[in-house]
């Protein structure tokens, strides 16, 4: 089943369980674990120059999470995504204006280059609607859940192999996205719903896909574990793919087929 058919059936299925799905919750994560070697002050980060602030902090990170940084249980890139060093980077590199508790707290903002191209989607088919900041925002979501399910369907990943807080994501973006404010099922007509679902798929296609190149190119630039912690820093937004589609019960491996061609199965 390629990616582009199953958005399309997830689509339809989203515009059904968005009249069933009432209410839900989710489990709260595990606990994260805290490195012992995260032994550098993040204080000495605050008035390093921008310029100098990436290197600086690849430097503590290198030293806070030694290699292998890709362990089997992802527990390594969980704990240096909510590292204090990690953390104290992304606030100040950021446009949010305060500091970021969590690394999911980054994740539900939705980045400007993303609001860009997601307004235009927007108001290009649903020319009856004011599009507001919550209704990009829920476009945002729904996408970046999507990206995460391309991923597994390019490896072959089972249904039974899917990550559950993945699943979760997928049942919260569905309950959250106002589907039937954008299109009313007795108003829009079937051609402006298939119109709307093209250039959502070419949106979530075209980001994995970036996500893709970008991982690839850096791990073959500094290696794998140096690679990682430089993706991070650099490409926040696609770690935070990576970091929400391979965990248990997926692995390593599932990783390295996707990020490394060549390990790619034929």
């Amino acid at each position: 089943m390629t990616s582009e058919i199953y958005t399309r059936q997830q689509f339809t299925k989203f515009l059904c369980l968005s009249i069933l799905l009432l209410s839900g919750c989710t489990e709260p994560p595990d606990d994260i674990l805290t490195p012992s070697a995260e032994i550098e002050s993040v204080s000495t980060l605050n008035d390093v120059p921008i310029a100098n602030l990436e290197e600086r902090t690849f430097y503590r990170l290198q030293e806070a999470f030694p290699p292998p940084i890709l362990d089997e249980n992802f527990k390594t890139l969980q704990a240096l995504a909510n590292s204090d060093i990690y953390l104290a980077f992304l606030s100040r590199v950021s446009k949010q204006g305060k500091p970021f508790q969590t690394f999911d707290e980054l994740l539900e903002t939705t980045p400007p280059e993303a609001k860009k191209k997601i307004r235009p989607i927007l108001k290009k088919h649903l020319v009856h609607l004011a599009i507001n900041d919550q209704d990009i925002a829920s476009f945002h979501k729904l996408a970046t859940v999507h990206q995460g399910r391309t991923i597994l369907i390019y490896l072959n990943i089972h249904q039974k192999r899917i990550p559950p807080h993945l699943k979760e994501a997928e049942a919260d973006a569905v309950k959250n996205a106002p589907l039937f404010r954008w299109l009313p099922p007795q108003e829009i007509q079937p051609n402006i719903i298939q119109a709307f679902w093209k250039d959502f798929s070419k949106f979530v296609e075209d980001t994995t896909e970036t996500a893709k190149k970008n991982t690839q190119k850096t791990l073959h630039e500094y290696g794998q574990d140096d690679g990682l912690i430089w993706l991070a820093i650099q490409e926040p937004r696609i770690f935070g793919i990576i970091f929400n589609t391979f965990r248990d019960p997926l692995t390593a491996t599932d990783f390295l087929r996707w990020a490394d061609p060549e390990k790619q199965e034929n």
